[in-house]
């Protein structure tokens, strides 16, 4: 192959692009299909009985960020969000139960709502943390509503891919059932793609990205460093942040720099500060403890295949 034949393959001309085109026509219609809420209505209405809403939300994208989520105990599973084109094929039978928790591995969004109690009560032990049990979280949780003392903070763990065609219609479908007063998406990004300075191989990248609604609200924390000129952030983390910003809402987007999976480990440290010091802000300290907490850290570590403590490549 010479340089004009290779040329021709890596550059493709508008005729090559337009029978592309033509060709994803017929299809286009399918990526305007919305995903499907389905809601524990019993007790979203025990938990919520003055209205569905929330202080803020948290979305987690990424498999990081999902570990984190779903090692915080005291979290009461209240829903789920299907998606089309999204096959339930291989999934656990725990992702079709209510009373159970579905596994890293399966294909499944799940909501959870965190109530006032848990994050505003004290941290608990180590120990307690270390091993959770399911039963005593779901005690925990059906103690005290959200409605019972605030309106709490809802967590969405998004265990699946969402293609870059379909998610300004997931994320319209979501965020449209969903009250909140503030937002937190988080995302990553591989390291071939970000465009700035910065080492990910040896040390922490944490990037963030506010709707105007979140610059013009008064901040009482410190939010990390704005993402870099030139560095593109698309598929669900951008459709979700995009859907605020055109809305006038008061939303966040954490973006992780991800290189090396040893890395994990100290990106999730730094993500749970992030997060972390968002839930102070707003009114929910108790869970901002219980996110940094060490023994949330280690579940969400060995649920990633971390199961060590966190990795000196970042030094």
């Amino acid at each position: 192959m010479d340089i004009f034949e290779q040329a021709d393959a890596f550059t493709p001309s508008r005729a090559v692009l337009q029978e592309e085109e033509e060709a994803a026509a017929p299809s286009a219609s399918n990526y305007l299909s919305p995903a499907v809420c389905v809601w524990n209505k019993a007790l979203v209405q025990q938990l919520y009985p003055e209205g569905f809403s929330c202080d803020t939300l948290v979305v987690a994208t990424c498999p990081t960020s999902c570990a984190l989520v779903r090692s915080l105990p005291g979290k009461q599973l209240i829903g789920s969000v299907l998606a089309p084109g999204v096959s339930l094929a291989g999934n656990s039978l725990a992702s079709c139960s209510s009373q159970a928790e579905p596994l890293p591995s399966d294909r499944v969004c799940c909501v959870y709502a965190l109530p006032p109690a848990a994050a505003s009560s004290q941290q608990p032990s180590t120990a307690s943390l270390e091993a959770p049990q399911q039963g005593q979280q779901q005690q925990q949780a059906s103690a005290v509503g959200p409605g019972a003392g605030g309106k709490g903070v809802l967590l969405v763990c998004c265990q699946y891919e969402v293609p870059r065609e379909r998610a300004a219609a997931w994320a319209r479908a979501v965020l449209g059932q969903l009250s909140y007063g503030h937002a937190v998406f988080l995302g990553s990004m591989a390291a071939e793609q970000f465009r700035g300075f910065g080492d990910a191989s040896q040390e922490v990248l944490l990037f963030s990205l506010r709707t105007r609604g979140a610059q013009q609200a008064p901040h009482q924390q410190q939010p990390p460093p704005l993402l870099p000129t030139g560095t593109v952030v698309g598929g669900l983390p951008a459709a979700l942040l995009s859907h605020c910003q055109v809305r006038g809402r008061s939303a966040e987007l954490f973006v992780l720099v991800e290189m090396v999976l040893e890395g994990r480990a100290a990106l999730m440290a730094a993500l749970a500060g992030a997060v972390g010091a968002v839930l102070r802000s707003r009114g929910a300290g108790g869970a901002a403890e219980l996110l940094g907490s060490r023994g949330v850290l280690a579940a969400a570590r060995r649920e990633l295949g971390l199961g060590g403590p966190v990795s000196d490549v970042y030094v």
